[in-house]
């Protein structure tokens, strides 16, 4: 008797927990560039990314050759069996990003990234409390699940989490209904009434934070928040820790998002297309702290796989020799000024971004459906892009850093009608 013929979906849903929801209907045959390919033909233009992950696409032949060569040397070797000039030469690559007082721990995700920051900052200050931000996505293991504040959703069920951490408000005007002034000063009384009231700024090991939201909606802190929050670790011997897992590898214009506020932080922590498509995160730290780390007291049997350090590598080199970087922050421009127009209309909130970080935030109690709205009627029309923000009530664009820049507008314009034609459906 033969078998009843099952689709894909029925054979996902038998076979592996579902636990992530499915987005789309999709059957995902292949990558093009800034394209992703159906079983049955049909292109769809990319405006996620992985969630920023192919910060240059799909396929890139760069990367490709790379990963081939690596792979045909060997595919893993764990890192404390002996030197690999690929992982090296990485690192070495990063360090020139930062500085030369930067040491690199690779590891596999942006998460473990952040339980490490944890770690290594209470092993380095011998304090136990950590500081994070409210809209604030930092991972789902324990340690980073306990500094998320983006949806209560992905911290409901698993309390007790991580003790000793403190939440604030992070200084996001339209979320708090402040002006960018009212809402630092909000943020600051807040920060104040913490270490007088719940936890005095000696037993604060770290205070980790975006330089510009990523789940938490693509949101952008005003100008003056990140310098007064390093002179304000300075002040108290607190690490201050910068997640560039989003933001970082280029995205907003510059090669980590924290250096357009001119600071220089403690630790930061890396992931996402820092494997240029592969699992691969980092955490960098100033040599001080990183040498109190000895032999032994942290590691991963993955971290710095050296197929995903050749593609992570190969994408950085892309990055720099075709000014990626730079180009991010006009062609950023560009699309930031051809979705100004969406402003007016009386459901929108505000158009905000910082290089290829760009987001449109929906106003009303409809905002959320209406997101999914056109989420779904992009889909139709051969666009994918994706939700953020506390509500679900944004729509964020991650575009490869290389995306024609006449593709992108044309995108945008897409996506303002699909805007009109969803409203108040």
């Amino acid at each position: 008797m033969a078998t009843q013929h099952k689709t894909l979906a029925d054979r996902y849903s038998e076979s592996l927990a579902t636990v992530v929801p499915m987005e789309t209907p999709w059957e995902i045959e292949r990558g093009e560039g800034s394209y992703l390919i159906d079983r049955a033909g049909r292109r769809y233009l990319d405006l996620v990314m992985g969630i920023a992950v192919n910060a240059i696409g799909y396929a890139h032949p760069d990367v490709l050759r790379a990963v081939s060569a690596q792979a045909a040397r060997h595919m893993h070797v764990y890192s404390g069996s002996g030197y690999q000039e690929v992982v090296v030469a990485y690192a070495e690559a990063l360090r020139e990003e930062t500085g030369p007082d930067y040491r690199v721990f690779f590891g596999n995700s942006g998460a473990e990234a952040v339980e490490a920051a944890i770690k290594l900052a209470r092993l380095h200050t011998g304090r136990p409390a950590v500081v994070a931000f409210r809209g604030g996505f930092h991972g789902r293991t324990m340690g980073a699940l306990s500094l998320t504040a983006s949806a209560s959703r992905y911290r409901s069920l698993y309390e007790p989490l991580l003790p000793s951490v403190y939440h604030l408000d992070y200084p996001a005007p339209t979320r708090l209904g402040l002006s960018a002034g009212a809402a630092m000063e909000h943020v600051a009384q807040q920060l104040s009434q913490l270490f007088l009231c719940e936890v005095e700024p000696s037993r604060v090991a770290a205070i980790v934070v975006e330089a510009v939201q990523g789940e938490g909606g693509y949101i952008i802190p005003p100008a003056d928040f990140l310098p007064w929050l390093r002179e304000v670790t300075h002040q108290h011997g607190i690490m201050l820790v910068m997640d560039e897992v989003q933001a970082g590898m280029g995205r907003t214009g510059t090669m980590w998002a924290y250096q357009q506020a001119g600071i220089d932080p403690d630790l930061i922590t890396l992931g996402k297309a820092l494997g240029g498509g592969l699992p691969l995160s980092a955490l960098m730290g100033h040599r001080d702290a990183m040498e109190r780390w000895t032999a032994g007291l942290h590691g991963s049997t993955f971290g710095g796989n050296p197929v995903a350090a050749a593609a992570g590598l190969a994408t950085l080199q892309v990055i720099r020799e075709q000014g990626l970087i730079a180009r991010a922050a006009a062609v950023g421009a560009s699309a930031l000024a051809a979705l100004e127009p969406l402003a007016d209309r009386p459901d929108i909130k505000e158009v905000r971004g910082r290089g290829l970080m760009l987001a449109v935030e929906f106003l009303g109690p409809d905002a959320p459906a209406h997101v999914q709205r056109v989420i779904a009627e992009s889909l139709s029309r051969g666009l994918y892009i994706h939700p953020a923000g506390v509500r679900q009530d944004v729509i964020r664009l991650i575009p490869a850093l290389n995306l024609d820049e006449d593709v992108l507008l044309g995108a945008i314009d897409t996506l303002k009608q699909v805007i009109a034609d969803t409203a108040h459906e």
